[in-house]
């Protein structure tokens, strides 16, 4: 399983990638919500990622959210 760790704040999004070893395969900034989710569903076949972790962070709000992303459309950050 693959591990994705995206941070919301005032500047932007961010976007690091892990694999399975907690080795870091992509680290990515974003302008906006929409190219990182334009991003985030080509990383499976990309890296032949079936599922994935996703800890989202968002520094506005305080929360930080977790969901389990299998499959290309399942990657989907709001």
């Amino acid at each position: 399983m693959h591990f994705a760790k995206i941070v919301k704040g005032r500047q932007g999004t961010s976007l690091e990638l892990y694999d399975s070893d907690l080795q870091k395969i992509e680290s990515e900034s974003f302008a906006d919500l929409y190219t990182l989710n334009f991003h985030l569903q080509t990383l499976a076949s990309k890296h032949g990622i079936q599922e994935a972790l996703m800890v989202v962070h968002d520094t506005k709000s305080g929360r930080v959210d977790l969901a389990l992303a299998r499959g290309e459309n399942s990657f989907f950050v709001s």
